[in-house]
Parts: structure tokens; C-alpha cells; sequence
């Protein structure tokens, strides 16, 4: 049962509270495995009805790294970690424009990122915390009221639950930021583009561990090649945001192939492979950018606060980061949540704001170029060891 006591009591020491994390997505099973450690009474609660498999893999480095071996998690992960791969630039004749190889052998540097398949990160995360906090799937919050003593939340069954805490850990279109802090629109930062991401079988369009991208002015296909999958890729650029119904598949299906139809390289082939099932991520590519991450007795965490879109390929290294941040806070400062949701955000937001830079810029430019000027270019810093994805 979720905790039922009353909203209006005296702050409480940490040892004990209830506090609810909103998504059980990487954000929201990092952060509730630190309240956990902490001893707070931790519930999750998840729209979807169970964990939200597939997609591409995740990059770890970096404090990353850390901050899993400090989660006990980290061997975990790299028993699992994919072997590194191959990045090559491609014209419609398949020529190589550019790129780089992959180092082995007993003279190789050992690998300082490494890579895993999303859903085996989500099972390792998952594992932290199953059977130490309450999770309930196939719900979502309805509306919140915060409080001097705690935040009543009334969930979308009418249900009404008391908390010391909550953390919106629930993803770039985040349910618990637009009830918190209002509309999405004043938050998040359009980058000038759509992508279409899904995961197939193994397609014998590529090798395995190589990635191959073709480019022509404002259209990237790019394809992953692993041992038993293969990720597809299509991005366009546009300059301004467009209307689409966010529910109809079959709608965005028809834009990629309005764009892409009729272009050459292995195109054709990954648009056959497109199928007619709904298995598929289609979003603008965005950022969220707020100047504040916190207000009263509730948080957010990861893409929900400070998305930095899929081009800087630092989502779920960014989620676990501040999930640890925010724990690192909150053990410094007990029950002042306050000082403590504030010291996460100024020890965190300049290298979110460095991250986010650098993916608007130099990202878009190298993963999804505009014009011809920006594929020469960054072809030619590929052929120069200039650049490295």
C-alpha cells in the first residue's frame, strides 16, 4: 500500500519518509535505488505496464563510471558491454568518405566509454531495486499539492497518497514537470530536426560493431551493426517545429518516407525494413532547458529537467549522473530538502549547460548536416582524426 498519512505534518527526518519517483525509466530506477540506500520508503509508479524495453544502446563513461561502481552495478554492466565499433561515412556508391577503426590487440588502450544494450542496462538497474521499493505499473499522477508538510498526490485511479518528497523522473515530455511548472513549450529548446530510431534483426546490410552513415543536405540515414540486431536510423532537418499527431504511426511512418523515398546507398533497404507496426521511437530532437529543476518539495531528474537530445548521445549516462548528484545532496543535507535540491542544481547545471552547447552545435553539424558545407566538413575532420563521435 502507498503510505496514507497525513500531508500536513511536520517536516520528517529522512530515515523512514515516503517519497515517490515518477517513471521507471533510467533516471527513475537510478534515483529511487539511491533513496533507497538512504532510507526513504521509496514507491514508483510507471504509465506503461512494465518496464519500457528496446531501443538503441547507452554510452557509459566518464563520472558515469563512478558513480555505478558506487552502485555496486558497474561489473554488471560491463560483463555486458558491446564490443567497440567502427564509424564510417558513406556516398551513394557505398564509397568510405571518412571515418575510424577500432584499436585491438595487447597494445590497445583500454576502452574509456563503453557501450550496452539499453534493455540490459534497464535489467541491471531494475535489479537494484526489485523487492526493496514498491512499484506500481500502468499508473501516473493526476495532480499534485504541495505543501509545508508534504505533497498530497492523487493518482490517475482518484487515489490520494501523502509524501515527503517527489521526483519527476518521467522523460522529456515529463507528465510531472507540466503539472509542476506548466506548459512544455517554455522549456524546451527546438534543435531543428526529427528522428525516426527502431531496432531490427540482424540485416546483412552491414557488418557487425560497425556504424555507416549517409548523408545529403538536411536527410542522415544512419545504421548500427551488432551480432544479433541492427539499429535504423532516419533524421531530417527543418527550421521550424511541425504538426503531426503524436499518436498516429502511420503518419510519421509517411514522413520519413516522403523525405527519404527515392534517395540512393542502402536507403531503400532500411525503408523496407520500416515495416507497418507501431515498434518505433519518432520525436522532434529537442532539449529541455529550465532554470530551476526544483520547486517546493518536488524534483526532476534526467531528460524530465535537462534533456540533451539524442545527437549527444548522453541520455542514460545523464540520468544516472543526476540521480547521484542528487543523492550525494540529499545525504549532505537530510531533511532540508531545499539545500538540497538547490546544491544539485548548481553542482550539475554547468555541465548540463556544456553538454547541451555542444550537442546544438558541433553535434547537429556532425551527426545530422545541413547543408553541403557542413558534410564536407565534417567528412574532412573524419579523414584528419580531427573528430571522433
Amino acid at each position: 500500500m502507498l503510505n496514507q498519512s497525513n500531508a500536513d505534518q511536520s517536516p520528517t527526518p529522512p530515515a523512514g519518509s515516503p517519497v515517490l519517483v515518477s517513471g521507471a525509466s533510467f533516471a527513475g530506477l537510478a534515483t529511487a535505488y539511491w533513496l533507497n540506500r538512504l532510507g526513504y520508503r521509496v514507491t514508483v509508479v510507471e504509465l506503461a505496464p512494465g518496464l519500457r524495453k528496446g531501443g538503441t544502446p547507452v554510452d557509459i563513461e566518464g563520472e558515469t563510471i563512478t558513480i555505478l561502481e558506487r552502485m555496486g552495478m558497474f561489473e554488471a554492466v560491463r560483463a555486458k558491454t558491446l564490443p567497440p565499433r567502427a564509424f564510417e561515412c558513406k556516398d551513394a556508391q557505398d564509397h568510405t568518405l571518412g571515418g575510424f577503426g577500432v584499436e585491438t590487440g595487447p597494445d590497445a588502450a583500454p576502452p574509456a566509454r563503453f557501450e550496452i544494450h539499453r534493455d540490459d542496462l534497464l535489467d541491471i538497474l531494475f535489479a537494484g531495486i526489485d523487492g526493496s521499493v514498491e512499484l506500481r505499473f500502468g499508473r501516473s499522477i493526476k495532480r499534485l499539492e504541495d505543501s509545508h508538510g508534504g505533497v498530497m498526490v492523487t493518482l490517475d485511479d482518484g487515489s490520494q497518497h501523502a509524501f515527503a518528497l517527489v521526483f519527476g523522473c518521467d522523460g522529456n515530455r515529463s507528465n510531472t514537470r507540466r503539472l509542476v511548472f506548466g506548459d512544455e513549450k517554455n522549456f524546451t529548446y527546438f534543435m531543428g530536426g526529427y528522428v525516426y530510431l527502431k531496432v531490427v534483426p540482424e540485416t546483412g546490410l552491414l557488418p557487425p560493431n560497425v556504424s555507416q552513415v549517409y548523408s545529403v543536405p538536411g536527410l542522415t540515414t544512419m545504421l548500427n551493426g551488432y551480432d544479433d540486431r541492427t539499429d535504423i536510423a532516419f533524421a531530417f532537418r527543418t527550421e521550424s517545429e511541425i504538426e503531426y499527431d503524436y499518436r498516429n504511426r502511420a503518419q510519421q511512418r509517411a514522413m520519413i518516407h516522403d523525405r527519404f523515398d527515392g534517395l540512393g546507398w542502402k536507403v531503400p533497404a532500411a525503408l523496407n525494413l520500416m515495416g507497418t507496426d507501431e515498434d518505433f521511437y519518432f520525436d522532434r530532437i529537442n532539449q529541455i532547458r529550465m532554470p530551476i529543476w526544483s520547486k517546493g518539495r518536488i524534483a526532476l531528474v534526467g531528460d524530465a529537467a535537462y534533456c540533451v537530445s539524442p545527437v549527444a548521445g548522453m541520455g542514460g549516462s545523464m540520468a544516472i549522473i543526476g540521480a547521484g548528484r542528487l543523492a550525494e545532496a540529499l545525504e549532505r543535507h537530510g531533511d532540508d530538502h531545499a539545500a538540497a535540491f538547490q546544491e544539485y542544481h548548481d553542482n550539475l547545471h554547468t555541465f548540463v549547460d556544456d553538454v547541451q552547447k555542444r550537442a546544438a552545435t558541433e553535434g547537429m553539424a556532425m551527426i545530422f548536416p545541413a547543408s553541403e558545407a557542413e558534410i564536407s566538413e565534417r567528412d574532412r575532420k573524419l579523414r584528419d582524426g580531427e573528430l571522433e563521435l
